[in-house]
């Protein structure tokens, strides 16, 4: 490239300023500001002051959030975990359910039931779907009173006011938190949601894209730039890992 041949210090030194200022204003204004966080998870869930995760090997981890490496090992084995405000919910390899304090304080207690994958993110309930994807929920504090819900979902989250979940074909679905009234479909398709946000679903695409949609959300997705095989969002920041278990954070509009 000839282009800058011979072109004076200060003005390339101008331009690698503006170019800085384009990128950043556009991550800033578009949530594209995403910084990777030291470690490797397959899955990870973002509560209010805790960020908790497994990896490969379901090993578990938790680290104050905001988060920027300071992992420490919880002893046990979980394939899926999520995190609520006062509690942390996982399941394990045989689908046995388990809680403890969300701050790892004391030991883990194993609930009564199977479940694949388990919320403790809803205002009031805990939910969760098991390997049919038959849907259950129970109150909280919750000691294994699973009732049934109609419907199947292979994933599910809670929020503050409803609870969003996809099925085996992607659909998204949404009903209140407490269970009641019917299932609502909104168009897009998503291979995991979270509801946690404060004013958005977030959620990750078959393909890995990231999406967001304003609460109570009707179908209006919006992009976002990167890609990660699962997210969860709470008041301050979004969290996802990739493909390669990579964990990254993302300070969004939330």
């Amino acid at each position: 490239n000839t282009t800058n041949r011979g072109a004076h210090p200060k003005t390339i030194m101008q331009q690698l300023k503006a170019s800085w200022w384009f990128v950043t204003c556009f991550a800033a204004v578009y949530g594209q500001n995403w910084v990777q966080i030291p470690g490797g998870l397959k899955h990870v869930s973002a509560s209010v002051n805790y960020i908790w995760g497994v990896n490969a090997a379901d090993q578990i981890y938790r680290c104050p959030n905001p988060c920027s490496g300071e992992w420490v090992q919880i002893p046990g084995g979980l394939k899926q975990i999520d995190a609520g405000d006062m509690e942390v919910w996982g399941v394990n390899s045989n689908d046995d359910i388990f809680k403890r304090k969300v701050d790892g304080s004391g030991l883990w207690t194993q609930l009564p039931g199977k479940l694949k994958h388990v919320s403790a993110s809803g205002n009031g309930y805990i939910w969760g779907v098991n390997s049919n994807d038959d849907i259950f929920k129970c109150k909280k504090p919750c000691t294994g009173g699973w009732i049934h819900v109609s419907g199947k979902l292979k994933q599910i989250d809670g929020g503050y006011d409803r609870v969003y979940g996809v099925n085996s074909n992607n659909d998204i679905f949404t009903l209140p938190v407490d269970g009641s009234g019917s299932w609502r479909h909104i168009p897009g398709k998503l291979k995991h949601v979270s509801a946690s946000g404060t004013h958005s679903v977030f959620g990750t695409g078959p393909d890995d894209t990231i999406w967001r949609c304003r609460k109570p959300c009707v179908g209006e997705w919006e992009k976002i730039n990167g890609a990660l095989k699962q997210c969860d969002a709470t008041i301050n920041g979004l969290y996802g890992v990739n493909s390669g278990d990579n964990i990254f954070r993302s300070a969004l509009g939330l």
